[in-house]
């Protein structure tokens, strides 16, 4: 087993590459969602004792970077 402080560097380092994932334009929504997945999965290992976590810290941080950086296709369509 890690050190705590080894598991939320690790569980830190893997959010920075998923808000890279979501800024960037060339990755696809099915890989940025596979990774936020793995991240959850990875945080309810590590602190099992509260299940929330990952929502609580991470989860509304990926919320507000994919309204701003992947909006829906629907939001901005053209006028006719």
């Amino acid at each position: 087993m890690r050190p705590p402080n080894q598991e939320i560097e690790e569980l830190d380092r893997g959010s920075y590459r998923i808000v890279g994932m979501i800024c960037s334009e060339s990755v696809p929504e099915t890989e940025v969602q596979a990774a936020i997945e793995a991240l959850r999965t990875r945080a309810a290992a590590a602190f099992p004792e509260n299940p929330r976590l990952f929502d609580r810290i991470y989860g509304r941080r990926f919320a507000r970077l994919r309204t701003r950086f992947r909006p829906a296709p629907g939001l901005f369509t053209p006028a006719r």
